[in-house]
C-alpha cells in the first residue's frame, strides 16, 4: 500500500472517530468516551509511524488533517463546557458544606463540626 494512501487512511478514521467523540460529548455519555479514547489511541501510532517516514503530504492529507484541527477544537470546547458545568454543580452542592454545624459524633454527644460533607467518607 502507498505510505500518503496509509495515511489518508488513518487520517479518515480519525476524522470518523472525532465525530463519534463529538455526538459523545453532546450526549455526555461518559462510558463511551472512555472507548474512544482508547479508538484514538490505536491510530496515532499509525501516523506517527508514517511521518517518521517522511512521507510527504499532499493536498488531500492538507484538507483531512485542517478537518482534524476542527474538530479538535470544537471537542475541546465541548469538554471545557462539560468540565465547567460540573465544577458548578459541585460549587452549588458543596456551598452550604463549609458552614460550622453541630452534628452528632459516633459517642452520641454533640459535635461542633466545621464541616459537613456530602461524601460519607466513613468505613
Amino acid at each position: 500500500m502507498n505510505d500518503t494512501r496509509r495515511l489518508q487512511d488513518a487520517l479518515r478514521e480519525l476524522i470518523k472517530v472525532l465525530n463519534e467523540e463529538k455526538s459523545v460529548l453532546l450526549r455526555n455519555d461518559a462510558v463511551s468516551l472512555e472507548k474512544i479514547v482508547e479508538k484514538k489511541n490505536a491510530i496515532i501510532p499509525v501516523i506517527l509511524e508514517e511521518q517518521k517516514k517522511g512521507v510527504v503530504a499532499d493536498e488531500s492529507v492538507r484538507v483531512y488533517a485542517f478537518e482534524i484541527e476542527k474538530l479538535q477544537e470544537v471537542n475541546q470546547l465541548l469538554t471545557r463546557q462539560a468540565l465547567s458545568f460540573q465544577e458548578e454543580i459541585y460549587k452549588a452542592l458543596s456551598k452550604n458544606t463549609s458552614a460550622k454545624y453541630n452534628t452528632y459524633s459516633k459517642a452520641g454527644g454533640m459535635n461542633n463540626a466545621k464541616e459537613v460533607s456530602i461524601i460519607d467518607q466513613s468505613v
